[in-house]
């Protein structure tokens, strides 16, 4: 069998295609066995980790807001042969900048977590010299990291959950960075290793994450020693992670059980607590001396802070329109109330740019009248903006979901009820025959550019998504494993 071989140069952040294992070397020209035997040692290490994960989970990510799975998704329109309607129409590998695309989407995941396993490895040879809380924390957070990325590169290139060829070996669970030796595993064993990261985070991070004890928001100061744990993978969530995880393999009860303790999280035991996380809503939009929280951040349960992201320079700036749609698509997506719609009015804007003409061009008179996301409008660099630059890989409504998808009918319609309010849109009761379906256009309306919607369709087997020209077969969900990543090692 073909094997893959992944290198990393660890906390540089960069990929390469040398010959020859690159051990982790930090600007400071220590090994790692040097650095990871303190506790600043091991942060920075987990530091350089989600710095990597910036450019897989974020606005511009290669599983994030303008990625092949937001193409995949549907969720821009493209023009006629060009790379995007391919992948919009899951055709792929059709041209060499495809190919280019996925084999970085490929290769960034397991880049970090070859910088993961380093991290894992080298703290167990040196737990003595790392205090506890610290050896517990990172040592949590980085396997969770680690179960993040290997789940999302099954759900792209693995199989509809439903359909899963049992005997087939979809893709490689590294967890020992051995470029010799990369074994494939099944459908079960993957997720058998994915399950295992996470409860491993969960009780680790179940220990000391200070969100236990304190208001997650409480962190966001970079004098906190565990600052900014919405911008990680804290303990709650994991615990969302082993909702989603949960869902994907069928099991439901398991994903309502860990959704509701995401949901009904408080930042203490005392009679006065209160919620960990909340809807925003519209009551959420503030004067004209602060900013609206068009990413609602008040929903972020973890994600990875893009700081260095900057809106204005995006395909989504003014005059660029790079990723967008027709005007059409809001009403499709949103209903005939569309501009009542919490969402809409958040995560979209109309505006006028300039668009591809059919040779791949851009010029003037191609000028288009569009929406275009708008959710990241307040990332930008060097703002005083005050917005957090966090790019959510999970947020409450996906819990929301999971209870009303799964959950008693009651308490699925309480919970869709109390979203209805906060969205601004109509409440009209779930049932046993249609919820399903009406959850997952809830989801779609709701995770356009976070690298979500794509899953959600596959999850569900879907044949013909919102605003798409033709169907997605099982086949077409499986997105080829690049052959630039085969480095004809046998």
């Amino acid at each position: 069998m073909m094997k893959k071989v992944i290198y990393t140069v660890g906390l540089s952040m960069m990929l390469s295609a040398c010959t020859d294992w690159l051990t982790v070397q930090p600007e400071a020209s220590m090994t790692t066995e040097t650095l990871f035997q303190t506790d600043n040692g091991v942060k920075y290490g987990l530091n350089g980790a989600y710095m990597l994960a910036q450019y897989v989970y974020g606005p511009s990510g290669s599983l994030g807001g303008t990625s092949i799975v937001e193409n995949m998704a549907n969720t821009y329109l493209y023009t006629i042969n060009s790379d995007g309607e391919k992948w919009a129409n899951h055709i792929y590998e059709d041209t060499d900048s495809q190919k280019n695309v996925n084999a970085s989407t490929f290769l960034q995941s397991y880049n970090i977590i070859a910088n993961l396993n380093s991290l894992l490895n080298e703290m167990v040879a040196h737990q003595g010299k790392i205090t506890p809380e610290c050896y517990a924390i990172v040592r949590g957070e980085a396997f969770a990291l680690r179960a993040c990325c290997h789940f999302d590169l099954l759900r792209v290139y693995g199989p509809v959950p439903s359909k899963v060829d049992a005997g087939k070996r979809y893709l490689p669970y590294v967890r020992v960075n051995d470029p010799e030796n990369y074994e494939y595993h099944t459908f079960d064993q993957f997720m058998e290793y994915v399950q295992a990261d996470l409860d491993s985070a969960e009780f680790l991070l179940g220990k000391y994450d200070p969100v236990l004890t304190t208001k997650i928001s409480s962190t966001e100061s970079t004098s906190y020693e565990w600052s900014y744990r919405k911008s990680r993978i804290n303990y709650y969530g994991v615990l969302g992670l082993q909702a989603r995880v949960a869902l994907w393999n069928g099991e439901e009860e398991k994903a309502v059980r860990y959704a509701r303790l995401v949901k009904d999280a408080k930042d203490s035991e005392e009679s006065w607590a209160q919620l960990q996380f909340k809807l925003t809503t519209s009551d959420d939009d503030v004067n004209s001396f602060y900013t609206t929280d068009l990413s609602h951040y008040s929903e972020h349960i973890c994600g990875v802070k893009c700081d260095q992201f900057d809106f204005n320079t995006s395909s989504w700036a003014p005059r660029r329109l790079a990723a967008t749609n027709d005007v059409s698509y809001r009403e499709l997506l949103y209903g005939e109330n569309y501009a009542d719609d919490l969402r809409y009015q958040h995560f979209w804007k109309t505006g006028s740019g300039t668009w591809y003409a059919p040779d791949g061009s851009i010029l003037e008179q191609y000028k288009v009248i569009s929406i275009t996301i708008n959710k990241f409008s307040q990332f930008l660099a060097n703002s005083t903006n005050d917005c957090k630059d966090n790019f959510p890989i999970i947020r409450l409504p996906e819990i929301y979901f999971i209870v009303m998808e799964c959950g008693p009918l009651d308490e699925a319609n309480v919970l869709y009820e109390e979203y209805c309010s906060a969205r601004n849109i109509e409440y009209v009761p779930l049932t046993d025959a249609d919820r399903q379906e009406r959850i997952m256009l809830e989801s779609i309306r709701e995770y356009v550019a976070e690298g979500q919607n794509f899953f959600t369709y596959k999850r569900n087997n879907v044949r013909r998504m919102f605003g798409a020209t033709s169907d997605c077969s099982e086949d077409q969900y499986i997105v080829p494993i690049p052959e630039a990543e085969s480095l004809n090692v046998k």
